[in-house]
């Protein structure tokens, strides 16, 4: 029962952070953008250090060690939506190459289906080179076409993993 209820909590705020991360790009009123996004990021946070634990009690490593890391990515990036997309945009590129070792540790077990783990590779792509522009002193919103194609792709591996993990109870 304890196990149960950890999963549907974790897939709680799974849900609500890709839920509240969508509705996010789609406001233009900044200030609701950062709230939304905000909710999107406690939300993330929230599930993956419940997926971290429930991974490193099933002697999964890899999976757990790539939930703590998305969840460090989220927190990041947490702590920068306050100042806004431009004053955030050292915690917005550090949270989104925070999301390629995670992706790749979560999509390099089995654990999930084939479609959900290439997902969240490809996902890893448009991640990594806005990343690397923001890095390389070039603004990049999260509105913008590469980070809007990453979260795309994570939006759907969150709700595969969800579903994923669902079926089972």
């Amino acid at each position: 029962m304890r196990q149960t209820n950890l999963i549907l909590i974790a897939c709680a705020g799974l849900a609500i952070g890709a839920i509240f991360g969508i509705f996010g790009s789609l406001v233009a009123d900044p200030i609701m953008q950062i709230l939304l996004y905000e909710i999107s990021s406690v939300g993330l946070t929230s599930g993956c250090a419940l997926l971290t634990i429930k991974y490193i009690q099933e002697k999964e490593e890899l999976m757990a060690a790539g939930f703590l890391l998305f969840a460090i990515a989220e927190a990041v990036m947490s702590g920068g939506s306050a100042v806004g997309q431009i004053g955030g945009q050292a915690a917005f590129g550090a949270g989104l190459a925070l999301y390629l070792p995670a992706l790749w540790l979560i999509s390099s077990t089995k654990k999930f289906s084939i479609l959900f783990r290439f997902t969240g590779i490809a996902a890893t792509i448009p991640f990594g080179i806005a990343a690397a522009k923001i890095f390389m002193g070039t603004e990049v919103l999260s509105t913008s076409a590469l980070p809007g194609a990453g979260y795309g792709l994570l939006s759907l591996t969150i709700f595969g993993w969800i579903w994923s993990l669902l079926k089972k109870y």
